[in-house]
């Protein structure tokens, strides 16, 4: 799907249940995809990636000339969907250290420029914006940040999107050759299933959170492509997909977004994705299996909100 109609999709699907316009929660880096994002689960999946994103012309590739052309003309294709895609990673922190939290602005980041070393590899992530993953945090929270390290329970899980031509070298300080360039889209620290903090894109989520008394709401739209009655099929399924959200919700108390659920294809997909949880995609695509109908191909948007526990309901989407 182009950039394009991703991004009018999350536009669309972002409407108010009520009709009113709304903005877009965790918007992306401009320009990035809005589909399903790609878990890495390992360093040496960061390692493989490096090497599918070689030019072709680095590429020690043997056979006759047609055999070295088809080679090259794979890579390529291969090399330009690896670059547009989103990714996702889970980092222990036992190899991250912090810079001294700042005081004035209640920030945490790390330090030494924010490279991320991935445990088991030799590879590493280089920030190109927001250097650090900065946090904007308390006293009281950096230290249980700071806790959840020493006691070897922090995690790192980190969404980003990858620059322009980008190909792994050796970072700032010329060492590593499988130091990744990346743009962190968002990232949150978290000791087991509890959230301690979140940066980037998931600062705009709600201010009350499911922990602290808001109320859970999937909302399902009308198709923004095929026909209308696809949106009852998918309300259909209601209660696994708000089984869905409520597992997500243990994970993360204040996740919400949208998601487009592109159904007719031989499995459900997700067109265009504003929550950026894998755990939650996944979910949703398990839960809308068999959902097609007949019609060809449909995209429908799902709504997943928080409601403050003394806002009324307000009215299903139309």
């Amino acid at each position: 799907m182009s950039h394009a109609l991703a991004a009018l999709l999350l536009a669309l699907a972002g409407a108010d249940p009520a009709g009113k316009a709304a903005a877009p929660r965790a918007a992306p880096v401009e320009g990035a995809p809005d589909g399903a994002i790609t878990r890495l689960a390992s360093g040496e999946e960061v390692v493989k990636l490096c090497r599918a994103l070689e030019p072709s012309e680095r590429l020690r590739a043997k056979g006759d000339a047609v055999a070295l052309g088809e080679a090259a003309l794979a890579h390529d294709r291969a090399r330009d969907a690896a670059t547009v895609a989103r990714y996702e990673i889970a980092v222990p922190a036992a190899k991250l250290a912090f810079a001294p939290w700042d005081a004035a602005e209640r920030r945490l980041l790390l330090e030494r420029g924010g490279l991320v070393p991935l445990e088991g590899s030799t590879a590493r992530l280089w920030p190109t914006a927001e250097a650090g993953l900065p946090v904007e945090v308390d006293a009281p929270a950096a230290r249980r940040i700071l806790e959840a390290k020493a006691a070897g329970r922090l995690e790192l899980a980190l969404v980003f999107d990858l620059p322009d031509d980008v190909t792994c070298g050796g970072g700032p300080s010329g060492k590593a050759s499988h130091t990744l360039p990346i743009e962190p889209v968002s990232w949150r620290w978290r000791d087991g299933a509890q959230l301690l903090a979140r940066g980037g894109a998931g600062l705009d989520r709600p201010v009350v959170t499911a922990a602290q008394g808001a109320s859970p709401r999937v909302a399902v739209g009308d198709p923004v492509a095929g026909p209308r009655d696809a949106r009852n099929r998918v309300l259909q399924r209601s209660p696994a997909l708000e089984a869905c959200y409520g597992e997500a919700l243990r994970r993360d108390p204040a996740m919400d977004g949208v998601l487009v659920a592109e159904l007719g294809g031989s499995a459900p997909e997700i067109a265009a994705d504003s929550v950026g949880d894998t755990e939650l995609s996944t979910c949703v695509k398990r839960a809308l299996s068999g959902a097609a109908g007949a019609g060809g191909r449909v995209a429908v948007p799902i709504k997943f909100e928080l409601v403050p526990p003394a806002q009324p309901a307000a009215a299903p989407v139309r």
